[in-house]
């Protein structure tokens, strides 16, 4: 699952290109939002099948050894502890996972040069040379090897980066999340269910916030002019009130959230897409407007451990 915070910045990147743009057609900016979500599970799976890749690269590899002229004995009898690994083959098994590889139509034979060699550098490692040397076969180590692979010499690689985000521009600031999620998955994942790439973002919780962000819009720009009345609007950085309506948005509308998680992540968003001065001002706007609600009523959260544990410090 895609942490909260990494949702809500991706929510407020879409609420600000509603507000620049045509602010009257909500169900298109909706669509554009999950789709934009959509393109992460396509960024996932396009990981996935590049990892998946490596084992073709290995077998194609061995296959090269064996026709050579002068074919050593380890050519003609190389070692097949990698081509074997059982947790590839999992991979390779699951159907989730190889339906979005073929929706998508994933082909790296344009970009099969990157991948080999990252897959030699791979093979010249200590890590690869005590693998295959290693008389140890089980899930663990077997699991251990592919995630090494994984994490240490393609989603770090710099080249393997740029050819992605020449698929699709906003991967850039997306890549890093997104690879460490699918890093995630590989280290807990025991072949006992389908890899399900769509439960990686919570799709309840980012329309709603979108929405009623917007539909509540005149009401929180109310609540927002009624604690600045010496302040001009027009005067507020635009994100800044997208920010804040957001804030108010989560605080009455998402009562599993505990109030201090909303306050410190908008706070956390401001310091991240506003100005230098927007972490006070939002902090100390949303302060006020959360004893505001919460005189009214607005504010109703579930009880939560982690408010159990605040009220007893």
């Amino acid at each position: 699952m895609l942490n909260r915070h990494f949702l809500r910045a991706k929510v407020l990147q879409l609420l600000y290109a509603f507000q620049i743009n045509d602010c009257s057609d909500i169900e298109g900016h909706k669509k554009k939002l999950i789709d934009s979500f959509r393109h992460l599970v396509d960024l996932q799976t396009y990981l996935f099948s590049a990892l998946m890749e490596f084992h073709s690269i290995a077998y194609d590899k061995m296959d090269d050894n064996k026709q050579k002229m002068l074919p050593t004995p380890e050519d003609l009898n190389p070692n097949l502890k990698f081509l074997e690994n059982e947790f590839f083959k999992m991979l390779f098994e699951d159907k989730g996972l190889t339906e979005r590889v073929k929706k998508l139509k994933i082909n790296w034979s344009e970009e099969k040069d990157i991948l080999k060699n990252i897959f030699k550098r791979f093979m010249e490692s200590e890590t690869y040379k005590n693998y295959m040397n290693s008389s140890k076969i089980d899930f663990v180590s077997e699991r251990l090897i592919v995630v090494q692979l994984f994490k240490n010499y393609l989603i770090s690689n710099e080249q393997f980066f740029d050819m992605l985000c020449e698929k699709r521009l906003e991967w850039e600031s997306d890549y890093d999340i997104i690879a460490q999620n699918a890093l995630k998955y590989l280290k807990e994942y025991e072949g006992k269910s389908d890899i399900k790439l769509d439960e990686s973002f919570d799709i309840e919780f980012i329309t709603g916030l979108f929405l009623n962000t917007i539909n509540n819009d005149l009401e929180f720009k109310e609540l927002i002019d009624s604690r600045i009345q010496n302040w001009d609007m027009d005067r507020v950085a635009l994100m800044d009130v997208i920010i804040i309506k957001m804030g108010l948005a989560e605080l009455i509308y998402c009562p599993e959230i505990p109030v201090n998680v909303t306050l410190n992540e908008y706070v956390e968003l401001a310091k991240e897409f506003s100005t230098q001065k927007s972490k006070l001002f939002v902090n100390g706007l949303l302060d006020k407007l959360m004893v505001d609600l919460r005189a009214k009523g607005k504010i109703k959260k579930f009880e939560t451990q982690e408010e159990e544990e605040i009220d007893e410090v």
